[in-house]
């Protein structure tokens, strides 16, 4: 009787409240392909274990070592992040790494050792930072999430591409008549905030080479040109 009073009760809530629970994908339905159940938030999704056995030896390791090897609890893991996650796994989908998805993704990658999504979360990552424009008028608005991601999850490879280049000069550049802005804007952006401390290091070093670099540049011009103007305070 009590249990369904309650069901009632639950029931006339999600009604009251205009409540829908969230669709479990048709992807992630139990079919004659699926081996395994994954258990997310009380949530049930059926998925192939290869996929994930073959890239991360902690999915590996969970399933051998689980009682019930066709299911597996995966604790404080965010429902709507797995379904992220498993769309880029599914070998139905591949779901490309966005910008929408790539933190949730990564997080999940990175906490199971996910060999093959952290590596494509890592190029997509590392591609951005090729793509930097090369017009200098121009800002990469996007840098210091691309790099926040890299360097939360610790992808060398990807936080050498961001730091490490020259391209990372245009991306602080101002545009503003050839000549770098005098405040870089890092202590309100928050992105910037989340480095970690060698990174930022890295960044800061960077940042006073390139003006080094400017101001020995204007400083060369300014003695060719005889232009005393070049050596106002408002440019440096």
């Amino acid at each position: 009787m009590f249990a369904s009073f309650m069901t009632v009760v639950k029931s006339e809530y999600l009604i009251s409240q205009e409540i829908e629970p969230d669709p479990i994908p048709a992807l992630f339905q139990k079919s004659e392909l699926t081996d395994i159940t994954l258990i997310v938030e009380g949530k049930e999704l059926h998925f192939a274990k290869y996929p994930l056995m073959a890239g991360s030896t902690v999915f590996a390791n969970m399933i051998k070592d689980s009682e019930d090897k066709s299911r597996l609890v995966l604790l404080d893991v965010p429902y709507k992040d797995m379904i992220m996650f498993l769309f880029c796994l599914h070998p139905e989908t591949l779901q490309d790494i966005t910008d929408e998805n790539l933190e949730k993704v990564t997080r999940i990658a990175h906490r199971f050792k996910h060999k093959g999504i952290l590596y494509r979360c890592e190029q997509y990552i590392t591609e951005k930072f090729k793509q930097i424009p090369e017009s200098k008028d121009r800002m990469y608005p996007n840098f210091f999430f691309h790099l926040k991601v890299a360097d939360k999850f610790e992808m060398g490879k990807a936080i050498e591409a961001g730091v490490l280049t020259e391209r990372v000069e245009k991306a602080y550049y101002s545009g503003n008549n050839d000549r770098y802005s005098k405040t870089l804007g890092y202590e309100v952006n928050e992105n910037f905030k989340e480095l970690s401390a060698d990174t930022k290091i890295k960044i800061l070093s960077r940042r006073l080479r390139s003006t080094e670099k400017g101001i020995r540049s204007l400083s060369s011009n300014a003695l060719s040109s005889n232009e005393p103007s070049l050596w106002r305070d408002d440019i440096l």
